[in-house]
């Protein structure tokens, strides 16, 4: 494994973890936390409603200091933890 691959596991991971601390807040469970992992399914595992949801992708842009097109968001794009993850970072990284 080389450097990047290293940096962007770690990147990836300290994503999550951000993210898991988010849920966990919109949900107002701080133990989740433990329960959810990479492939936790945001919509279907932990059940959030549409609120919850919106609530979570506006705090999220704030987190990660990213800006949502919701037009063009997909659940294929929020579905796992890890699916969301990868999509943050790749947002994060485009131009504004």
């Amino acid at each position: 494994m080389n450097r990047t691959d290293v940096l962007g596991q770690s990147r990836e991971a300290d994503v999550e973890e951000r993210l898991k601390r988010l849920l966990a807040e919109i949900i107002g469970d701080h133990a989740l936390i433990a329960g959810i992992s990479g492939d936790t399914d945001i919509v279907h595992d932990l059940g959030l409603d549409s609120i919850q949801m919106i609530n979570f992708l506006l705090r999220l842009e704030d987190e990660f200091d990213v800006e949502l097109d919701f037009e063009d968001l997909t659940l294929d794009q929020v579905g796992s933890l890890r699916e969301l993850g990868r999509f943050v970072l790749a947002e994060a990284g485009r131009p504004s």
